[in-house]
């Protein structure tokens, strides 16, 4: 089963998951394809156990990731190392992104590091629904973010054309479009942007920026619970 699973995943990473079949999966094995039939009924159960799979490459450990665990109680540490170790996992396997948006399976990695993301907020005193909130706050950020980072790369693998071939085409529309003078701040965006920003960086801030939010958040959730055993 687990030599099928990482044939799964090595072919899904370096063609994109539409390219998982099971006869592709026995011919890469050198097995025939009725065999795998005895190991996995269909692809989507192998899809499952993929996704499971690479959930579990993600080293959490207390809240922290294979860098070193997070302390104990320092939310803000448990989920910066969560996202972090999140970031990474999507990298290395981008397709996971499509599959888990709307109903991610729920094989054992995966409830592992749910119970991991609630914990980061346990010992609060939020509800569990606050809980959850503030981590799937985060998770969505993450996602977002590396949907950015990888859309270039994909973008390429499915058509061909790089990002300097799309701005050599569309720039002559852009350039006419900007000339009229309608979108002022859109002409300098494209005209002073910074290009070169450091993608590491970029995701490092946006995450302290959403992490400086959920603590504003925390505060008026606790001033709340404070109000309101006050007048107990």
């Amino acid at each position: 089963m687990t030599t099928i699973v990482d044939a799964a995943i090595a072919l899904a990473d370096a063609e994109g998951v539409e390219a998982v079949s099971m006869r592709r999966i026995a011919s890469e094995l050198g097995v025939g394809t009725m065999s795998l039939y005895r190991y996995v009924e269909t692809k989507d159960d192998l899809l499952d156990l993929m996704i499971d799979q690479v959930m579990g490459e993600r080293v959490v450990v207390a809240g922290g990731t294979d860098a070193g665990p997070a302390p104990a109680g320092d939310w803000r540490a448990r989920l910066r190392a969560i996202a972090v170790g999140y970031r990474a996992m999507l990298l290395r396997h981008p397709w996971v992104l499509a599959i888990t948006a709307s109903r991610p399976p729920l094989g054992p990695n995966m409830l592992d590091n749910t119970e991991r993301m609630l914990g980061a907020m346990d010992g609060l005193g939020l509800g569990i629904d606050a809980m959850a909130g503030f981590g799937w706050t985060v998770m969505a950020f993450v996602r977002g973010f590396v949907m950015s980072e990888i859309a270039e790369v994909e973008t390429i693998r499915r058509t061909g054309q790089t990002e300097d071939d799309y701005r050599r085409s569309a720039g002559p529309y852009l350039v006419r479009v900007l000339a009229e003078g309608k979108h002022p701040l859109l002409a300098r965006f494209v005209h002073d942007a910074d290009d070169d920003r450091d993608v590491e960086e970029g995701f490092g801030h946006g995450l302290e920026v959403v992490l400086d939010g959920l603590a504003v958040e925390l505060g008026r959730l606790s001033v709340a619970g404070d109000s309101v055993s006050g007048t107990n």
